[in-house]
């Protein structure tokens, strides 16, 4: 076992507006990310789609 006591950061303060502002641009560009990649999945299923029905159609 470690001789060293673990300690645990302590929790941010949500009541705080930089906290605050942090943690939603935080989220905003994690939104952003992932609405990226969503249109990019939909965009490379369209393209499949269409080369499918072009080849076979």
């Amino acid at each position: 076992m470690s001789d060293r006591p673990t300690s645990t950061p302590p929790a941010p303060d949500f009541n705080d507006p930089e906290v605050l502002a942090q943690l939603r641009a935080r989220q905003r560009s994690r939104a952003l990310f992932m609405a990226g990649i969503l249109i990019g999945l939909c965009a490379l299923f369209y393209i499949i789609t269409i080369v499918k029905i072009g080849v076979w159609g």
